[in-house]
C-alpha cells in the first residue's frame, strides 16, 4: 500500500514538476492525509521516526526559503509527506539518493548543452527514480 501510494504521489507530481515546474498543493495535501491515516491505522515506523522524516522535509523547506527557492518549496513539501510514509532514515536515504541522481544529471546537462550552473532541473522525477531504486534493492528498512 505504501509503495503504491508513494509511486502515485511521485508520479503525479513528477509529471507536473517536469511539465510546468510547479507542483499542485492539492495532490500533496491528499497524500499527506492518506499518510496520516495509514499511520493511525497501521504505523510501520515509530512516532519519533515519522516526526524525524517530516523534519527532514521541514529542514529543506527552511533551506528553500533562505536560498530564495534554489530548491522549490513544493519539493520540500513532497519530502515532508515522504517522511510520513518512510520514517526518518528512509527519508534521509531518499533525499541523498535523489540529490546524487540530480547532481549527476545536472553535470551531464551543463556539459552537453553548455547552459551554465543556473539551469533549473525538476527535482521530483529524481525522487521518483530514487524511490524506485530503493524499492528494487530492498533498501526500505524500519529504522528508529
Amino acid at each position: 500500500m505504501e509503495a503504491f501510494g508513494l509511486v502515485c504521489l511521485y508520479g503525479f507530481t513528477a509529471y507536473d514538476d517536469f511539465r510546468t515546474r510547479q507542483i499542485k498543493l492539492l495532490e500533496i495535501i491528499v497524500f499527506a492525509v492518506i499518510g496520516v491515516l495509514i499511520n493511525i491505522v497501521n504505523a510501520k515506523y515509530s512516532f519519533v521516526s515519522i516526526i524525524g522524516g517530516v523534519a527532514v522535509g521541514a529542514a529543506i523547506l527552511v533551506f528553500s526559503i533562505l536560498s530564495k527557492e534554489k530548491i522549490g518549496k513544493g519539493d520540500a513539501l513532497i519530502v515532508m509527506v515522504s517522511g510520513l510514509y518512510l520514517g526518518f532514515m528512509n527519508t534521509l536515504v531518499l533525499v541523498w539518493l535523489s540529490s546524487i541522481l540530480a547532481a549527476a544529471t545536472g553535470v551531464v546537462v551543463i556539459r552537453k548543452y553548455d547552459n551554465g550552473p543556473d539551469r533549473e532541473l525538476p527535482f521530483v522525477p529524481f525522487i521518483l527514480l530514487a524511490y524506485l531504486i530503493m524499492v528494487a534493492v530492498g533498501g526500505l528498512k524500519g529504522c528508529l
